[in-house]
C-alpha cells in the first residue's frame, strides 16, 4: 500500500501498529490494538514487518485485533488465551426484534468507543456481541436495549450466530469494477462509473477510482450508502458471451 495514499487517521494508525511491534519485540511481551474494521486491518498489515495475528472472537470476524505475539513469552499460545477478546451474549424475547444498529446505538450511548467493539451477530432471540475486555463489565451490566428488555451473560452462551448474506445470479458483459458494481446495487454503468470515480467504492477494503479494474472471485466490494457485496462465484458463459456472476449481499 502507497503512504501517500493513507488520510491523516490511517497514518497516525499505521505509526501506531509499528509502535506496537517495536515495543513488543524490545519487551517480549505481547502487544495488541483496538478493534479494527477491515480497511484498518490492511493498512496494518502494510505498517509492519512480516505478518501480525489477528483476532476477533471467532474465524471470519470482520472487526479484529491486531497482536505481535511473536518472540514473546505468550507466542505458543492459542489466541483465545491471550488476546484482550471477550463476549456478552444478550437474550431477549423472540417476538422483540433487535437489531445490529439498536445493540451499537445502545452500547455508545454509554459512551463505549467503538474501537472496543467487534462484531455484533443477531439472531432470533439473542445477539453475541465481541468486545474488549475494557469494556466487557460495563456492556455486561447492559440490561436494556432500547424499549426491550435484555439479559447478559458474559461468553459466547449460545450457538454463534451465522452472517446473513442474500445471494443474487447475474450477467456481466466483463468483470471491471463497474459492471460489478452496476450488477451488486442494481444501478446503470454510467452510474457505477460515477460512484467509482468519487471514491464511494472499495474493493477488499481499498478505495478503488479506476472503473475498468479486474475484479476476482471473492472480492468484497464495498459501496458508501448501499452496504457490502462480494463476488460469490463465476460459474461460466451464455451462448452470447456474457459472464453468470452469484453476488451476496451482506446483511
Amino acid at each position: 500500500m502507497n503512504p501517500g495514499l493513507l488520510n491523516e487517521e490511517e497514518r497516525f494508525l499505521a505509526a501506531h501498529i509499528a509502535d506496537l511491534q517495536r515495543s513488543a519485540e524490545r519487551s517480549g511481551t505481547p502487544r495488541f490494538s483496538a478493534f479494527l474494521n477491515e480497511r484498518e486491518a490492511v493498512v496494518a498489515e502494510c505498517a509492519v514487518k512480516g505478518r501480525p495475528c489477528f483476532f476477533g472472537g471467532y474465524p471470519g470476524a470482520m472487526r479484529r485485533i491486531c497482536g505481535f505475539v511473536e518472540g514473546t513469552y505468550a507466542s505458543e499460545l492459542p489466541p483465545e488465551d491471550i488476546f484482550p477478546v471477550s463476549a456478552v451474549t444478550f437474550s431477549f424475547r423472540k417476538s422483540d426484534s433487535i437489531t445490529h444498529r439498536d445493540i451499537l446505538g445502545s452500547l455508545m450511548s454509554l459512551e463505549i468507543k467503538r474501537e472496543l467493539l467487534g462484531d455484533i451477530l443477531t439472531a432470533e432471540g439473542y445477539a453475541v456481541v465481541f468486545v474488549h475486555e475494557n469494556a466487557v463489565e460495563l456492556v455486561g451490566a447492559v440490561d436494556r436495549i432500547g424499549k426491550v428488555g435484555v439479559s447478559a451473560e458474559i461468553g459466547v452462551t449460545k450457538p454463534l450466530p451465522e452472517q446473513k448474506v442474500q445471494r443474487t445470479e447475474h450477467t456481466v458483459s466483463s468483470l471491471r469494477l463497474d459492471c460489478i458494481v452496476s450488477a451488486a446495487i442494481n444501478t446503470s454503468r454510467e452510474r457505477s462509473a460515477s460512484l467509482i470515480k468519487s471514491g464511494m467504492v472499495s474493493a477488499d477494503f481499498s478505495s478503488c477510482t479506476n472503473v475498468s479494474a479486474p475484479v476476482a472471485e471473492n472480492t468484497v466490494i464495498s459501496v458508501r450508502g448501499s452496504g457490502r457485496y462480494r463476488l460469490a462465484s463465476i460459474s461460466g458463459e451464455t451462448r452470447k458471451g456474457r459472464l453468470r456472476i452469484t453476488i451476496e449481499k451482506y446483511l
